[in-house]
């Protein structure tokens, strides 16, 4: 395993001119990238789980597929222990959201912090830490770069700004009640 910046510029390097989404097939493409990691040729059933019609149809998670395929075909990355259910897992449970919440697909690759998180996040769902990080380190790292947990975070202040907005617009109106009220007793 290497430091994680080694990863980030492996995506930085992903040849996006030469992708056309429309031809190809991710079950293929993980299929080639899995036995080039694991050596393992019956992986195929573990892919069932995978809704790959739903892919093919979302130019942005197809391309993502495509580059993580990418990414795993990394030399270094080679031999890196890894359970295939942990990486399907992060596959049909997170990358459609990182797929919707960041788009076009290439923002992945071209933007050095979204690649970063890309790589994180990966590693998170593997469970594995970059090489010269603590996994206290690698944690905070990637909560401070997590677009779902920016996402999250700006939805609860949005709704506590609301909530203040709403209080402070009842205290105004009880206010305004009271005042006419006591005009009218005078």
């Amino acid at each position: 395993m290497k430091e994680i910046r080694h990863y980030i510029k492996r995506l930085s390097d992903f040849p996006r001119s030469l992708v056309h989404l429309e031809t190809l097939n991710p079950e293929a493409l993980w299929n080639d990238a899995l036995i080039y990691q694991t050596k393992n040729i019956r992986i195929h059933k573990e892919f069932s789980e995978i809704p790959w019609t739903k892919i093919k149809s979302d130019p942005d998670l197809l391309g993502l597929h495509s580059v993580l395929c990418y990414f795993f075909h990394e030399p270094s990355w080679h031999g890196v222990p890894f359970q295939v259910k942990d990486l399907i897992h992060f596959l049909t449970d997170r990358l459609p959201k990182l797929s919707e919440s960041v788009k076009p697909y290439t923002e992945w690759t071209s933007d050095g912090e979204r690649a970063e998180e890309l790589v994180r996040i990966l590693m998170f769902y593997l469970k594995l830490t970059p090489e010269g990080e603590t996994e206290k380190y690698f944690n905070d790292r990637l909560k401070s770069i997590d677009t779902l947990e920016r996402i999250q975070i700006l939805e609860e202040s949005k709704k506590s700004q609301e909530r203040a907005q709403e209080i402070l617009r009842k205290i105004r109106q009880a206010e305004e009640e009271e005042a006419a009220s006591k005009y009218n007793r005078e």
